[in-house]
């Protein structure tokens, strides 16, 4: 099935394929669900049953990155644990090469934790790039994958995210500087745990802290 000028024959489309060309246009999960008055799940199972038709009925070789993004959470975590080397690196190549081909919300979000999960420093780029995103996921989910990718020249950009005007995207900044902060980090840390206005964000602050500083004594 070719998904281009479907929309000029929309009456002989299969349903899933309809909502999967929203979900193409860059319409989110949610939007959909209210559009096609689904549900979410309903939604998901859509986009993934067209995503795998697409890679069954495609002339090229197999589809790696998409048939990861296409996989559903629990498959994919597993896929990711699993994985050798050499897929490893073939995964980085391709978001390398194609991350800014991605325009769906949901695309974009899992590319983020797989660069978090793949710990390859040439992909961190694209985090720097996603932690000026307007879209507040981006920036959470950059400051995440900082965290685990642990390079502390990234260090001043996710102390930057500390002032972010989300609160997920502060409490995430803080759990990620648990693994790259320092002595300079500790007193920015403490100062949103003293005023930040949101409890779990002050949780993630203090269990930063203690972290670092449990690290910086034991040298």
């Amino acid at each position: 099935m070719k998904y281009d000028r479907v929309w000029d024959d929309i009456l002989s489309l299969e349903d899933h394929i309809i909502t999967y060309m929203l979900y193409k246009e860059g319409k989110t999960v949610e939007a959909i669900s209210k559009i096609r008055r689904m549900s979410k799940n309903d939604v998901e199972r859509d986009i993934i049953k067209s995503k795998r038709e697409l890679l069954i009925n495609s002339n090229q070789k197999e589809d790696l990155l998409l048939k990861v993004i296409s996989m559903p959470k629990k498959e994919r975590i597993q896929y990711i644990l699993d994985m050798n080397i050499e897929i490893k690196n073939q995964l980085s190549e391709d978001i390398y090469k194609r991350y800014i081909k991605f325009k769906n919300p949901e695309d974009r979000m899992i590319l983020i934790w797989l660069i978090g999960e793949l710990k390859d420093e040439k992909l961190i780029p694209i985090l720097k790039m996603e932690l000026s995103s307007k879209i507040t996921n981006y920036r959470r989910l950059s400051c995440s994958a900082l965290g685990k990718i642990s390079r502390k020249e990234t260090k001043d950009w996710v102390e930057e995210m500390l002032e972010d005007s989300n609160p997920q995207v502060r409490q995430y900044a803080a759990k990620a500087l648990t693994y790259i902060g320092d002595e300079k980090t500790v007193g920015k840390l403490e100062q949103l745990y003293k005023f930040d206005e949101k409890e779990y964000v002050k949780r993630a602050a203090k269990i930063s802290i203690e972290e670092i500083r449990k690290r910086n004594s034991s040298k």
